[in-house]
């Protein structure tokens, strides 16, 4: 006896199908585990309510609906966002009604950075597809730009998302209302923080692999105890300075201006003479 092939190939994709669904309810009940989700008695009722039924209807060979599944994509996003995040929503339901959450959740970032996100759109004045043209999303909280990230002129721009990791340059001239450069940044190459007039500090342990340029930071009035810039290091206009940490290490040259406070130049020369700026003391 021959077998339609329409037949055949219409089984091997129904089980194909199964197959898959069966490996979503399974990957769902592991993603809990892992994150050990706590869950009320009735949200496990709710979850195990619908799982039951997709597995049933499985078994039965039934057709699994869309809602079916988008109700195992829900789950499987509830049960893998942030703690933080997911405490505050008692039920899945409640957590479809949060639009921003579900964002976040579908990147595997938390909720205050996926609002972080958001704020730099609106500074930049890009829309929301620029965020998943720009950044990408590992896992684990992690945001990442392969490239470049330019927000020159973002004057609105106050902070950026933590965890954010640049493969490239992170240029950020003129972005007069930013006040805090996050903790973990990341960069493969240079900073710019040129005419960023409100920003005070830089995070500890920051290190440079390229250049950093703070010229025109004005009320800058510290650097962090152990910054380490590869390249050059640009201080020219960052009049509120009054001395340079003791472990400071410069690459290639330092840049200053004859505006800056005097203890500036006699800590520049001291790091000099100890070789802890490789290159040389140069005027802007």
């Amino acid at each position: 006896m021959q077998t339609n092939p329409e037949t055949s190939s219409a089984f091997a994709s129904a089980s194909a199908d199964r197959q898959f669904i069966l490996d979503q309810i399974s990957e769902i009940q592991d993603e809990a585990k892992k994150n050990k989700v706590q869950l009320t008695p009735e949200v496990q009722a709710y979850i195990r309510e619908h799982i039951e039924a997709v597995q049933q209807k499985l078994a039965n060979r039934e057709q699994v609906t869309d809602d079916d599944m988008r109700f195992m994509q829900d789950v499987r996003l509830w049960v893998s966002m942030a703690e933080e995040d997911r405490k505050n929503f008692v039920s899945i339901d409640e957590m479809k009604k949060n639009e921003e959450l579900l964002e976040a959740a579908k990147r595997k970032i938390n909720l205050k950075q996926w609002l972080d996100l958001l704020h730099i759109v609106k500074a930049a004045h890009k829309d929301r597809k620029w965020i998943d043209e720009t950044f990408t999303f590992p896992g684990n909280g992690k945001i990442e730009t392969p490239g470049n990230l330019l927000l020159n002129g973002c004057t609105s721009l106050t902070h950026l998302p933590d965890n954010l990791q640049v493969g490239g340059d992170v240029e950020l001239f003129n972005c007069t209302s930013l006040i805090q450069i996050p903790d973990n940044l990341k960069i493969n190459g240079t900073l710019r923080l040129t005419y960023c007039i409100s920003l005070t500090h830089l995070p500890d342990n920051l290190k440079i692999n390229k250049n950093l340029s703070l010229s025109g930071s004005s009320s800058l009035i510290s650097l962090p105890d152990n910054l380490q810039v590869e390249g050059d290091l640009r201080l020219g206009g960052c009049t509120s300075l009054t001395s340079l940490p003791a472990n400071l290490m410069v690459g290639k040259n330092i840049y200053l201006s004859d505006d800056l406070n005097n203890h500036i130049e006699k800590d520049t020369w001291r790091l000099l003479k100890e070789g802890k700026i490789k290159g040389e003391i140069l005027y802007e």
